[in-house]
């Protein structure tokens, strides 16, 4: 019962800390925490194009839901790891 005990706990530690994203620089990609500054939930343009360079289009085509900003849901999409 121990040793089912800790491996759950490792296995729910592993899983967790991927899907928080957690700030691993050995990523190949950047954590929407990372992009979103301001922390507010969203990221706007001019945050965007700190990250990513001047490029409206793309950010154009990542907000899919047209609102001038990238929700999480939106970001992942465009990273191809779908919502989460």
């Amino acid at each position: 019962m121990k040793n089912f005990v800790l491996t759950f706990l490792v296995i729910f530690t592993i899983l967790t800390s991927n899907a928080l994203c957690f700030g691993d620089k050995g990523k190949d990609h950047i954590c929407f925490r990372d992009v979103d500054a301001d922390k507010d939930g969203k990221v706007t343009f001019q945050e965007f194009k700190e990250i990513y360079g001047d490029d409206k289009v793309k950010f154009k085509a990542i907000d899919l839901n047209d609102d001038g900003k990238l929700s999480h849901d939106e970001y992942h999409q465009f990273l191809g790891h779908g919502a989460s």
